[in-house]
Parts: C-alpha cells; sequence; structure tokens
C-alpha cells in the first residue's frame, strides 16, 4: 500500500522534532510537528555518516530514498524466480506484452504498462510509483555475455534506439514473434540467419496465412 504525502512529510516533521529539539514535544490532535529549532546541519549533508570526524554529517536516513528503494526491491522480488498469487495478479498489467515480466526493464512508457484493464481496474498506486521510480534509475548492463546479448529486447531496449518504423509493420514483426535479438537467428547458437524463404515459408504454415498471403518479406 502506498503511502500518501502528507504521511511522509509528518513522519520527517517527526524526526526532525527528535533530532532538532533540546526538549521535544508532541501533541496526539496534529499531524507532523512543527520544529522552530535550528538545524545546525544542512539538510543535504545530514545524511553523510560520519567516518572518523572527517565528514560533518550525522548520518541521518534519506526518507525519500528510503521509500523507493523499498518500492524497487519489491519489483526486483517480482522478476525473482519465486512463485506466488500475487505475481500473477501483476502479470495482468506488467507482463501484457510480448517481453513478460521483462517488459518493466525496457524503455516502455510507465503509462503503458500500468494503464487501466477492463472495467477500469486500475493498478495500485504502490506498483506504479514503484515502476516510475525503477525507470528514474535508468538501469542498463555494462556487459554482456553472448547469451545476454541474444536475450535483448529489439524494441524498447534501454542499450540503443529501436529503428523508427510505422507501427503497423512493428505489430507485423512481433505477430512472428520477432521480440529479442535470438529471434532472428535459426540456431541456438545465434550464428545464422533465417533466409528469405524460411521466413515466407513460417509465414505460409504457422501464421494466418489468409493475412499474410499477399505480404512478402525482405532480408535485405
Amino acid at each position: 500500500m502506498a503511502a500518501p504525502g502528507w504521511f511522509h512529510k509528518a513522519l520527517q516533521a517527526d524526526v526532525y522534532q527528535l533530532l532538532w529539539e533540546r526538549d521535544p514535544t508532541f501533541e496526539v490532535e496534529h499531524v507532523g510537528t512543527d520544529s522552530k529549532a535550528y538545524k545546525w546541519i544542512k539538510h543535504h549533508t545530514a545524511p553523510v555518516t560520519p567516518k572518523g570526524g572527517a565528514s560533518l554529517g550525522i548520518g541521518l536516513l534519506d526518507w525519500n530514498s528510503h521509500v523507493k528503494a523499498m518500492q524497487v526491491k519489491w519489483l526486483l522480488k517480482y522478476l525473482d524466480a519465486s512463485a506466488s498469487t500475487s505475481k500473477l495478479i501483476l502479470d495482468c498489467w506488467f507482463a501484457r506484452t510480448s517481453l513478460g515480466r521483462a517488459a518493466i526493464l525496457t524503455s516502455l512508457p510507465v503509462k503503458i504498462l500500468t494503464k487501466s484493464m477492463r472495467g477500469n481496474i486500475a493498478l495500485p498506486p504502490f506498483w506504479s510509483q514503484a515502476l516510475t521510480v525503477l525507470h528514474e534509475l535508468e538501469l542498463t548492463q555494462t556487459s554482456l555475455s553472448r547469451d545476454g546479448a541474444l536475450s535483448q529486447p529489439i524494441w524498447d531496449n534501454r542499450h540503443y534506439y529501436p529503428p523508427k518504423i510505422p507501427p503497423i509493420l512493428r505489430d507485423r514483426w512481433e505477430s512472428l514473434q520477432v521480440t529479442v535479438v535470438h529471434n532472428t537467428f535459426s540456431d541456438r547458437e545465434g550464428t545464422r540467419h533465417y533466409t528469405k524463404e524460411e521466413n515466407q515459408s513460417y509465414i505460409d504454415t504457422d501464421l494466418d496465412y489468409h493475412y499474410f498471403q499477399n505480404k512478402k518479406i525482405n532480408n535485405e
């Protein structure tokens, strides 16, 4: 459950009351506490952890960053190998594309992965906020193995900009199940591309022949 903004502000206000006031007091009826005490360490310096007296910080937890880290941690749990009913529910939003759960790691816009389902069933705010934070981190891999490179998505890839083609052509490529780099090769090792004839044969036999019978694939 995503806590509202006023809760975070009130919590931080209470922390500052404890930290800066000589005699901190709290009123039960108030949400948050106003502190007029002088803050002798600047806000951006307070989270710094003292090390042998060389730093002037007090090791104060950056609450906003902490909340964001917790949200991202739950998204990473969503990607792990464990099984749970909650993951199947989240799949209705996050795994709605051909990339499955890995879509949250691509450059697909947050609004596409979080838009309401049929009947205006909305994704809980906690998860939409978490996905926004994850995208803000702009996570990328600094090095890739051969298998890692072959598993990279062709579309909405954070490592490079995909070719700009009309949406209808992209839809046709995805209909051919060409979504990751490995799909463009005919062998497991990723050394041999499909020929034009093999592509046309696949279209004629495994897909809707009546839809594609007049469509020709240009492999050049």
